[in-house]
């Protein structure tokens, strides 16, 4: 999945798709950037491991192929001249890891916003389809990550950090990585991006009116 967009990507597609094997490149079925940049995460996985086998991957191969994926965009972006920054917000499963980002590249804007939330179960909590994360211990049963929070319980929700990687392993361990580039910048220094950039693309949603988009995913 990917929520977001490259920036010029018809400027720097053909490079992209020149990166890729022929099998690989024979995956995509459109045009669209995300596509194309699933296409670009599948040629750097770890080439031992086969991309046709059923078994899950070790979540630090899916970590390393989702970095260098980002890296390459960076890149092919810089050789095409393009400034325009990019916002990557992506998220990938084996079926047992999940691996999402929130990222731009820039070091002076906001990415596109994500959350998540934990507990034990998730289910109805009042008439009209209103929802709440429940936590009966201190297990974690239930990962959602979700662009904005999904229920009226903002408390559940934990926001993201911009450039910020996320890695849910098969024993449910959420592990918040950053994303240390030209374009990382330092949590003392994190509240001086700018939100205008994101709003603008209808992927960040101010604060002061927040509201309750339906993209998200649920791991449990």
């Amino acid at each position: 999945m990917h929520n977001g967009g490259i920036a010029g990507f018809e400027r720097l597609k053909r490079a992209l798709q020149a990166l890729l094997s022929d099998p690989i490149f024979h995956i995509p079925q459109g045009n669209t950037d995300s596509e194309w940049a699933f296409a670009l995460f599948l040629s750097l996985l770890d080439p031992l491991v086969s991309i046709d086998s059923t078994a899950p991957f070790p979540h630090t191969v899916l970590r390393h192929a989702m970095l260098s994926t980002i890296s390459t965009l960076n890149s092919l972006a810089r050789s095409a001249g393009i400034t325009e920054p990019s916002l990557l917000n992506f998220c990938i499963t084996d079926g047992e890891t999940v691996i999402a980002t929130r990222y731009v590249s820039s070091k002076h804007d906001e990415a596109a916003s994500l959350y998540y939330s934990s507990g034990t179960t998730f289910s109805e909590d009042a008439a009209g389809g209103h929802y709440r994360m429940s936590k009966l211990d201190k297990r974690e049963n239930i990962i959602m990550i979700a662009s904005e929070p999904l229920t009226f319980e903002k408390a559940d929700w934990l926001e993201i950090r911009t450039n910020t990687m996320v890695v849910i392993t098969p024993r449910m361990n959420l592990l918040q990585i950053p994303i240390v580039d030209e374009f990382h910048v330092p949590p003392s220094c994190a509240n001086t991006r700018a939100v205008e950039f994101a709003v603008t693309k209808g992927l960040l949603t101010p604060k002061v009116t927040s509201s309750f988009p339906t993209r998200g995913i649920e791991v449990s």
